[in-house]
Parts: structure tokens; C-alpha cells; sequence
């Protein structure tokens, strides 16, 4: 199911904070920047890795697919994550020009297995329809 967890200030280093709620190590970290118009990333879910987004600046749209139903994210304020489980399919979409997306990942490249087919027809919202999740400060972290 995926969250979007607000990282408060002070918190140990991203990488730290992010293998505390997983409870296991970070294995990769890549970046997504350049984006043109009209393009998405994306459009597949995993056997096994979990992901961290981070929109370090700009903003980036994530369209999410769980067996239970949809949903839809705004990243547009760099102290949100949205953490994303191995059966979450995802889609990023509408990236702004200076949008730099940072991907953490539970598994290394190499034992990645990516599923490409959506649980349903993919139904994009407008961007006014991201902006509702409900933001949570993860309840293992200690402030």
C-alpha cells in the first residue's frame, strides 16, 4: 500500500531513515531528471523491491495501482516520501521542467523483476485530485 511519509527535519540521513521503515538496507539509489513533456516513467510494478520517491526539487505526479484500488500523488514539497510496495504499480507522469525524482530501492538492479501489466485500465486524474493523500510521520521513527 503505498504512504506518503512526511521525513521531519533532524532525521538521521535519508538512506538511515528509509532502512529503519523498511527495516532492511537500502540496495540502490538512482535519479530520474529530464523528463520531457508528455513522457512518463515507470509503468510496472515488482516481484519483491520496495522504493522511496523523492522529489528532491520540482514536482512529479505518481499514478499508483494496488490490487484494492488507485491513487494518485503530488510530489511537490521535498520532506515528502512516497513509499511504494513490491505489487504497487506505478506510473510518474507530468514532470516539471526542473523535476529531479531520488529512487531508493530495497533490491539491487540485477535481481529486479518488473511486472508491466496494470491490476485495470489506467485512469489519470487531473493534478488537483493529487494533492488529497493524507501525509503520516512514519510511527517507527523517533523524532
Amino acid at each position: 500500500m503505498p504512504q506518503l511519509i512526511y521525513r521531519p527535519e533532524g532525521e538521521p540521513a535519508e538512506s538511515a531513515w528509509i532502512e529503519a521503515i523498511w527495516q532492511q538496507p537500502v540496495q540502490r539509489v538512482f535519479w530520474i531528471y529530464g523528463v520531457p513533456d508528455e513522457h512518463e516513467r515507470g509503468g510496472h510494478r515488482h516481484k519483491s523491491c520496495q522504493m522511496a520517491l523523492h522529489c528532491v526539487t520540482g514536482s512529479v505526479e505518481v499514478y499508483v495501482q494496488t490490487p484494492e484500488g488507485d491513487q494518485n500523488f503530488a510530489l511537490t514539497m521535498p520532506d515528502h516520501y512516497l513509499f511504494l510496495d513490491a505489487h504497487d504499480w506505478r506510473l510518474m507522469h507530468t514532470f516539471s521542467p526542473d523535476a529531479v525524482l531520488m529512487v531508493f530501492a530495497s533490491k539491487p538492479f540485477h535481481s529486479t523483476v518488473y511486472y508491466e501489466q496494470p491490476y485495470r485500465p489506467i485512469r489519470l486524474k487531473p493534478s488537483a485530485s493529487a494533492a488529497s493523500p493524507v501525509l503520516v510521520t512514519h510511527p517507527d521513527i523517533i523524532a
